[in-house]
């Protein structure tokens, strides 16, 4: 018989565990498992060194199934002494943790093809509430306009954002996006474009060309609720201009969709000799060595990323 004092107990324990996950990692979506396994499954992580088999069968004997065990209370779940605290918190957050990833599901189902889609989206998310910090987010995107992600790029003062380039490039090659829309608001009200964000765009553009990806706009969001799109000033168009010696310019405009203006009523469209003054800006850019080095160090970023990304899938 099993001495609990020279080990072997927990030696058959150890041996049946790694059994169970080897059979885990061979089935992940666990079809081929019973309920009580799955439940035995569970309690791996919340009890240890003991028998979770016979406390799955028991579980599921006194609810009546495997979705009423998850379905206890944790008073209910604490009535059995051989169930530790941290295990019943464990069942109880597995309804939790599904709801929130049918719920994430859903929004990253999401299709946008319009402007009134992009400013819905955004707006209801919890990274448009901070207007006194400029902040940078991205609306990554596959071909068929869905959302892939949905995170903040980068945070700033009340004055400025850097853009995280490694993490831009990152987020778009995880989750395999088509276009990316990028969002910044300016904590005060003047939504015209920095130099700073001229850079900071031509440098998305070319962070994300290098992955065969779109910069679809950018996006500035004033504290009064108006916007500045780089694409439907033409901003956009002039900056890929710049970009050129990074980038194959005509195949990038070629993979080009805009989305419908069903409803952009908020946003604010310069002047033809305002569009004209930031243009000539722009193309006085792509001389200034400054700029130029600024651009070229961030070759070096995305060449850094790319190593990593490389480095990780091995």
């Amino acid at each position: 018989m099993a001495n609990k004092k020279d080990g072997t107990d927990d030696n058959i324990h150890a041996g049946h565990r790694e059994r169970v996950r080897r059979r885990f990692f061979a089935d992940p979506e666990m079809r081929t498992f019973s309920p009580h396994e799955i439940l035995e499954y569970l309690l791996f992580y919340g009890v240890q060194r003991k028998d979770t088999n016979e406390l799955a069968h028991k579980l599921i004997r006194a609810f009546g199934s495997l979705s009423a065990v998850f379905d206890a209370s944790i008073d209910d779940l604490l009535a059995f002494p051989e169930l530790p605290e941290r295990a019943a918190c464990l069942i109880k957050s597995i309804i939790p943790i599904a709801n929130a990833y049918m719920k994430d599901g859903k929004r990253n189902a999401a299709v946008i093809d319009s402007y009134s889609d992009i400013l819905s989206f955004y707006n209801h998310s919890s990274l448009s509430l901070n207007p006194n910090e400029e902040r940078v987010s991205a609306i990554f995107l596959d071909v068929g306009g869905r959302v892939k992600n949905f995170a903040e790029v980068s945070a700033g003062g009340a004055s400025n954002v850097t853009v995280d380039i490694p993490k831009l490039y990152r987020y778009a090659s995880a989750c395999k996006a088509s276009k990316v829309v990028v969002f910044h608001n300016h904590p005060g009200d003047t939504m015209y474009p920095s130099q700073g964000d001229l850079i900071a765009t031509s440098v998305m553009i070319i962070t994300l060309a290098s992955l065969g990806v779109m910069l679809a706009d950018h996006i500035i969001r004033g504290n009064s609720g108006k916007y500045f799109s780089f694409f439907v000033n033409n901003i956009l168009d002039a900056l890929t201009d710049v970009c050129s010696p990074f980038i194959n310019v005509d195949a990038y405009r070629k993979s080009y969709k805009p989305f419908g203006m069903d409803d952009f009523g908020h946003s604010v469209v310069l002047g033809e000799s305002e569009c004209e003054r930031l243009r000539d800006q722009i193309y006085d850019m792509a001389g200034n060595a400054n700029i130029r080095m600024q651009i070229e160090d961030v070759i070096q970023d995305i060449e850094y990323a790319k190593s990593q990304n490389d480095s990780g899938d091995r």
